[in-house]
This record gives C-alpha cells, structure tokens and sequence, in this order.
C-alpha cells in the first residue's frame, strides 16, 4: 500500500477504470467462447500471475503474461475480462492490505487488453488469431503483444514517476522499451503464440500440460535462486555486507592458485573501539563498522576480498601483491580512516598487520602471521602498520 496520495489516488483511478471496463465488456459482449476455456485461462492465471523468473537482473519472465493473451485471442475480450476480474477477486481477498496495488495491476493489465483488442479489429476485424503460426497469424500476434506489452509499460512509467518525480517519464519509458527489445521476443511473443496454437489445435489438455512444464521450470528456477541468495547470506556479514568467515573460507577454496601469487593479508582492528561504543552507544558503532567496511572495499580489486573477521577486526585478502605493496596500501588505509569525517565529532583509527608469501602452501597461514603483526602494532602504540616476516 503506498504511503504518498497521489500514487494512492493514481492506483485506485487505474482499478476503478479497469473495473468499468470489464463489467462493460461482461455485460455488453457476453462470453464469445465456452466457459470450460475461460475457466481453464483464469485457473491457470491465478496459478501464474505473481510468478517471475528472472533471467536477468533487470529483465523478468512473468508466466501469466501469455496467458492473458492467448485469452484474449481464444475467448476474446469478454474470456480475457473475466480471467483478470477473478485474479483481482482472489488476490484482493489474500493480500487486503495490498488492495490498491492489486486493484492498479488488475485496471492496467484491463486498459492493455481493451487497447490490443481494439487495434486487433480496427485491423483485422477480430482479435482471434486462427493460425497463430502462419505468416499473417505471426504479424498480428506481434502487433497483439506489442500493443499490450507498451501500454502495460506505459501505465508502470507513469505509476514509478509519481513515486518519484526525479525519475522522468518519458525517459524511464523510452528505457523500459529498449530493455525488453532484448528478451521481448524470444520469451513473452513465442510463448503467447504457442499457448494459442496448443489450445487450437490440442485443446485444453495440450495447454494445460504445457503450463505444467512452465511451472516445473519456474519452481526449479524458483528453487535454484533461492538456494543461490541462501548461500550469499550464510557467506555475508549482514551488518557491512562485506564477506564473513564462511565466505572467506569459500573464496580461499575458489580463488586459491600459483597464477595470483605473491599473496598478502591485511589484518586491520579499529582501535579502541569499545570506548566508542560505551561512549556514543552501540548503534554508532555499528555505523562506524559499516563506514570502516565502505573505505576498505575502496582499496581493493575485482579479486581481493574484505572480510569482517569478527567484533571490530576485518581482514583484507590482496591477491598479487607483495609485502611491500600491502604496506603502501595498509598506510593509505590508515591515513582514510584517520582522516575519515565521522559524526558527532568522533575520530577513528586502525592498526594493521601485514603478512605474504609467495609459496601456495602458505598461503592459509597469512591470517594468523598477520595477527601477529597486528598484536605488535597495537603495542607500539597504535595507528600504524606492522610487518610479518615474508614468507617465501
């Protein structure tokens, strides 16, 4: 539910005109087609509406996006109203405290299926495609889905740019369309043509068996990315969102090779940090991990890793790079985090131990040799960087 009005307003003025449009069609068209069909549409709908596959991080494979469109061209405009009505029915009741958003998907998705329609039989007379696969059959699917797929486009432009004004229209319009040139066709085009052909030809048990292997692949889909975000999280500190132990443990596995040698390890520790938390409390020094996190990811490469080691220690894992080279590094380090701007007027220091090697053997034995040169550097007064013997 949105907290701004005017999206509030925009949301329930979209639902209110999809509203009126179905029951209109309802009312003036009737059903064009058996209902054991629009049944057969609307079920499958209501199993698919809100399931995404994401096939990247910015483009998205909505499954019940061909449903709506094999519909509208085997049940016509009146099947297809009839499939979004009991979508809104049943999501409206299950996610009350969502009504508004519901109610804006359901009059979108409405208004793109009456504008498709209309340009079908302003064009072509009908909105039926008789022979999906054929030439012509090709042509108007691609006008069909166009159609549906600009205003649908159009109308969550429009919903994100009064949500924030900053984000311009047009802009974010002409964007979203130029994205989807990319997997428009191979994803929503072929799949609304081919559900049309199966419910043609192969009638509802072809379609409704196709749209099981739709769900299998997405519940696999669904599956594998909640495995892969589940294994991030156990290898991430969930307060700076750099790498924890596990997560070092993993990337040692993976990245472990002659090729990157000499190696080195940065061991950093903020010093009295425990002043800090019983002088500005505890949620500033959250905040003080978080930025002494944010400068050290600034020192490091595409293959580096930084690593919250544990309470206010963090490790910085620096591949190709030698003793010397990590100094330099740990002093610039130092010198950020001295000279850092920090709320409240606090100031923060770190001491740091460095060790390498240039034997992969070794290379596991870099964190305890730079805890040892972090020791001393705490005992030789802090705010400095201290040297393990290399190990060669």
């Amino acid at each position: 539910m949105s907290n701004r009005p005017s999206l509030r307003i925009y949301e329930w003025a979209t639902g209110v005109l999809g509203l009126i449009i179905i029951v209109h069609v309802t009312v003036t068209q009737g059903l064009e087609r058996d209902w054991l069909l629009v049944g057969c549409w609307a079920l499958s709908y209501l199993l698919f509406s809100d399931k995404t596959v994401f096939l990247t991080p910015d483009a998205a494979f909505m499954p019940g996006y061909p449903i709506v469109i094999a519909a509208l061209s085997t049940t016509g405009l009146s099947g297809a109203a009839w499939l979004v009505l009991t979508s809104f029915l049943w999501h409206g009741i299950c996610n009350r405290g969502r009504i508004s958003r519901i109610a804006f998907n359901m009059g979108s998705v409405a208004i793109a299926l009456l504008v498709a329609n209309s340009i079908m039989v302003a064009s072509w007379g009908t909105s039926n495609l008789p022979e999906p696969l054929s030439t012509e059959g090709l042509v108007r699917g691609l006008v069909m889905v166009f159609t549906y797929h600009v205003v649908l486009t159009a109308a969550y432009s429009l919903l994100a740019y009064i949500g924030n004004p900053e984000l311009q229209f047009i802009p974010r319009l002409t964007r979203s369309l130029k994205k989807s040139v990319r997997w428009f066709m191979p994803s929503y085009y072929f799949f609304s043509l081919l559900l049309i052909h199966l419910a043609q030809t192969g009638g509802i048990v072809a379609s409704l068996f196709f749209l099981s292997a739709i769900y299998a692949l997405w519940r696999q889909f669904y599956l594998s990315q909640a495995y892969q975000q589940e294994s991030v999280r156990a290898a991430t500190d969930s307060l700076t969102g750099v790498a924890n132990r596990e997560g070092f443990r993993r990337y040692l596995g993976s990245m472990l090779s002659t090729n990157k040698l000499p190696a080195s390890v940065l061991f950093v520790d903020i010093d009295d940090f425990k002043s800090l938390n019983d002088r500005f409390g505890h949620e500033f020094g959250d905040k003080i991990l978080c930025i002494v996190a944010s400068l050290l990811k600034k020192f490091v490469r595409g293959d580096d890793l930084v690593v919250r080691w544990g309470g206010e220690e963090f490790i910085v894992f620096l591949w190709n790079t030698s003793v010397e080279q990590a100094l330099t590094i740990a002093e610039r380090i130092c010198r950020a985090v001295r000279t850092c701007e920090l709320p409240l007027g606090a100031e923060v220091t770190v001491s740091i131990g460095c060790s390498g090697t240039n034997d992969v053997d070794q290379v596991s034995q870099l964190v305890s040799a730079a805890d040892d040169a972090l020791y001393k550097a705490k005992h030789a007064g802090k705010d400095r960087v201290y040297a393990a013997a290399t190990s060669e």
